[in-house]
C-alpha cells in the first residue's frame, strides 16, 4: 500500500475547505471553464460522491468481484440542485464523509487492497484503485478550485 494513501485521503477535504475559504463570494457561482462545475457545485458534488466511493470500497471488501453501479454526475447535480447548496455545510459534510472512508480503509490487510469490484464502464477496480481514484478525483477538483482564485 502507498504509505501516503491515508494521509492523502485525509488531506483532500482540508485542502478543499482552505481553497473555498479563499474564493471570493462573487466567484462561487462562476465556472472557471465552460461546461465545468462552479466552486459551489464542486463542493456539493464531492460531498455527494464520497459515500458512493466508500460504498464501492465496502462492496469490494465484502463482495469481491461483484458489480457496482455507474452514476451520472451531471444528472445528480441537476437533481440535487447543487447550485443552491451551502458551501460551508457541504465542506463540513465532505470532511465527515471522508472520515468514514478513512476509517473503513485504515488497517485493512494486505490482501484486502487487491479485492475488487466491476464497474460497468471501467471494468475491474481493486480497493487500492478505488482509494487512489478518490485522491485523483480530489486533485481534479482542487485544480478546478484553484482556477477560481485566478484573476
Amino acid at each position: 500500500m502507498n504509505p501516503y494513501l491515508i494521509s492523502a485521503l485525509q488531506l483532500g477535504p482540508v485542502v478543499v475547505a482552505r481553497l473555498v475559504d479563499r474564493i471570493p463570494e462573487d466567484r462561487l457561482d462562476v465556472a472557471a471553464e465552460e461546461g465545468r462545475f462552479t466552486p459551489r457545485q464542486v463542493v456539493a458534488h464531492m460531498a455527494d460522491w464520497e459515500p458512493i466511493d466508500r460504498d464501492r470500497i465496502a462492496s469490494g471488501l465484502s463482495n469481491p468481484g461483484g458489480p457496482i453501479e455507474a452514476f451520472d454526475e451531471m444528472d445528480m447535480a441537476i437533481e440535487r440542485r447543487y447550485e443552491l447548496s451551502d458551501v460551508a455545510e457541504r465542506c463540513e459534510l465532505l470532511a465527515r464523509e471522508r472520515d468514514k472512508t478513512v476509517e473503513l480503509v485504515r488497517g485493512q490487510k494486505t490482501d484486502d487492497w487487491e479485492k475488487s469490484v466491476v464497474h460497468p464502464e471501467r471494468g475491474s477496480m481493486s480497493v487500492s484503485d478505488l482509494c487512489n481514484l478518490i485522491i485523483g478525483h480530489d486533485m481534479y477538483h482542487i485544480e478546478q478550485l484553484t482556477a477560481s482564485l485566478e484573476d
